[in-house]
């Protein structure tokens, strides 16, 4: 089934009207869809959005089943027709709907059965929401975190849905409104398509608060990402991190490590990854040891063990380039990974039981020590492995004479 528009929703705050208009203003085959609603005008509201209508009229295109949607919001009620719906839609563009979370579940429950949506969630953080409310209507009341709340569940339940094509957009301060519609016009024109991602998107998906966490942009490329290296890492049985006056981690021969990268990954449900080692380490040595494998919806620190194969021991510094990251997007939404890693990014998480150092290091450490011992030390053990041959072999020639003699 072909997907039939965009729904943009969210919490309150977050910028819902102002990406919309944002959309269909700097794109010509997106067109908005007006809605009906019983709230009164506010001064900030765009021309021809909505249709003010009393409770009587609203009842009235509810009772008829004229309504595509209907929904109520702090207590007032919100609407989009079927007529205008369609009006739009057999203009040949593409219908955008402006929709609060409790408006989109309907539509969800009810209407995905003929009609299919690409949902975009537009959030942001707290502070930032609670400001912007702050200087819309003043003080932030208990019914608006709760109303925020909610709406955060909304996301969550439509982001188990595998079917369902949603996206979580952080439309913070520092992004710009054109950003996030050129994002939304790429995530559209490429709904059905797979493949790598290129600098462009990812550029795009990690401003907008997908992808990775903490990266940084310069660090992007044709169509990968190179992760730096946390400062957490785990060795020799123990976690240690990195600092200032502690910025290397020194790998001895056949010795390991498991390090963490400095980026957070957060994957929407649509896209997979897959890292590897850097050419410049695997040519001096170092292997990754472990699956590369990053699931769709995947959120959480990015390990993996390192393992020095060399003869030398090899220094890796705090910050480096140790991997690098490709982005793939699937073909359509898939069942998000929800398994025990999902939201960790302490290492401890990661450890079933207590790593010990490796068996090579342990071997090494025992032959160093055989080194350095005194020489009676050294052949004490040869003497009296020695001796307890020669006694065997004296028990069963003794053994065998006792059995012929019978």
């Amino acid at each position: 089934m072909e997907y039939q528009g965009i729904i943009i929703t969210g919490t309150s705050g977050a910028g819902k009207s102002t990406i919309a208009q944002k959309l269909y203003e700097k794109y010509e085959i997106f067109q908005r869809v007006p809605a009906v609603t019983t709230r009164k005008p506010r001064e900030d509201d765009e021309r021809n959005i909505y249709n003010y209508l009393d409770e009587n009229e609203f009842g009235k295109l509810d009772r008829d089943n004229k309504l595509l949607i209907h929904a109520e919001y702090r207590g007032e009620k919100y609407g989009i027709t079927v007529e205008t719906f369609e009006d739009v839609f057999n203009t040949n563009k593409i219908p955008v709907l402006v929709l609060t979370p409790e408006s989109s579940k309907q539509l969800d429950d009810e209407g995905m059965e003929y009609r299919k949506f690409l949902i975009i969630f537009l959030d942001s953080p707290d502070e930032v929401l609670d400001n912007r409310l702050t200087q819309r209507r003043g003080e932030i009341s208990n019914k608006v975190i709760s109303q925020r709340d909610a709406d955060r569940k909304y996301k969550d339940q439509i982001w188990e849905k595998p079917n369902n094509y949603i996206y979580v957009i952080k439309n913070s301060d520092d992004v710009m409104p054109d950003e996030v519609a050129q994002l939304i016009c790429d995530l559209w024109e490429y709904i059905h398509v797979g493949g790598l991602l290129t600098k462009r998107l990812i550029e795009l998906m990690t401003q907008c608060g997908m992808l990775l966490e903490n990266a940084d942009l310069s660090k992007i490329g044709g169509a990968s990402y190179d992760l730096s290296l946390g400062d957490a890492y785990w060795q020799d049985g123990e976690k240690k991190i990195l600092d200032q006056r502690n910025s290397f981690i020194k790998l001895k021969p056949g010795d390991y490590v498991i390090v963490s990268s400095r980026e957070i990954a957060n994957f929407p449900k649509d896209i997979a990854g897959r890292f590897d080692l850097t050419v410049s380490l695997f040519c001096q040595g170092i292997i990754l040891s472990n699956g590369p494998q990053v699931d769709p919806g995947f959120n959480g620190r990015l390990f993996c063990l390192l393992f020095n194969t060399s003869n030398g021991t090899i220094t890796l510094k705090r910050g480096q380039h140790y991997t690098t990251l490709e982005f793939i997007k699937l073909l359509k939404p898939t069942i998000p990974y929800s398994g025990k890693y999902q939201g960790k990014t302490d290492i401890i998480d990661y450890l079933p039981k207590p790593a010990e150092p490796s068996a090579i290091v342990k071997l090494k450490k025992d032959v160093d020590g055989l080194k350095s011992a005194k020489w009676w030390e050294r052949t004490l053990p040869l003497i009296l492995s020695l001796l307890a041959i020669v006694a065997s072999i004296g028990l069963g020639v003794f053994l065998y004479l006792i059995t012929i003699n019978k």
